[in-house]
């Protein structure tokens, strides 16, 4: 089985580093995002099951909330400890926008002694791309959506980002907005729609909560998240798709 986990919103395959897909000419690229629902550094952990059912690796998730002067720093960081892979992704981005700053996605396969690196640098109005696989370097950038007549202030965020963004929305049945996701490891522009489907009932290891469910689509794939009813509204579970569907289940919380 590929272990290189697929955890965060891919537009396309992994292996399709930098392609050429700049997504559609005029998107909505609303501002989805109200303000963060943390008030300090967070720091949850969760497994990750394969299928739904088979255990496949875990994951932390740490929020540093004045990582530097008005700037947050999200972190997704994943294995399956014992073996031999890792996939962590860092995001710094404005405190109470979510708008990205940079990101940086790395893999990491120790059995084959192989690192892929993926950065996002964000220099309005482009986004530049890295992508560093072995040494083999590979660089481009996207246009960033700008102010038209219908849309003055158009929005963005980083694909790492999005575990924390739906935490920040407006979490009431049949709420959809759309915006513009940056994925750095596809190189990729693209538009994102979220649609609130109602409130469920979950039960994970780390208990039974009242949330709501989140449905995340893009043009090829459709994602979920299940976000804690109440404030700070936590992703309780997140269903996400890459080789095959993987889900966080949280299984506990600890002081970063």
């Amino acid at each position: 089985m590929n272990r290189m986990f697929l955890v965060a919103l891919p537009a396309a395959v992994a292996g399709v580093l930098l392609a050429g897909c700049a997504g559609s000419e005029d998107p909505p690229a609303e501002r989805v995002f109200l303000g963060p629902p943390w008030t300090a550094d967070e720091r949850f952990t969760y497994d990750l099951l394969a299928s739904g059912r088979e255990p496949y690796g875990s994951c932390v998730l740490e929020t540093d909330v004045e990582f530097q002067p008005g700037v947050t720093r999200l972190s997704r960081l994943c294995s399956d400890e014992p073996g031999p892979h890792r996939d962590d992704g860092t995001a710094t981005v404005e405190a109470q926008t979510l708008e990205p700053i940079s990101s940086t996605r790395v893999q990491v396969d120790a059995e084959k002694n192989r690192r892929i690196s993926f950065t996002a640098t964000y220099a309005y109005p482009v986004v530049k791309f890295e992508a560093d696989d072995n040494g083999k370097i590979r660089r481009t950038e996207r246009d960033l959506p700008q102010p038209t007549g219908t849309n003055p202030d158009p929005a963005y965020y980083d694909d790492e980002s999005m575990l924390w963004l739906v935490r920040g929305i407006e979490l009431r049945t049949g709420y959809e907005g759309t915006y513009r996701n940056v994925s750095a490891a596809t190189g990729a522009v693209f538009d994102v729609t979220l649609r609130v489907e109602g409130e469920e009932t979950v039960t994970v290891p780390a208990g039974t909560f009242r949330t709501w469910k989140i449905r995340i689509s893009t043009s090829t794939i459709t994602q979920f998240a299940w976000v804690e009813a109440e404030a700070p509204h936590r992703v309780i579970k997140a269903r996400v798709h890459g080789l095959q569907d993987v889900d966080y289940v949280l299984s506990g919380t600890g002081a970063p």
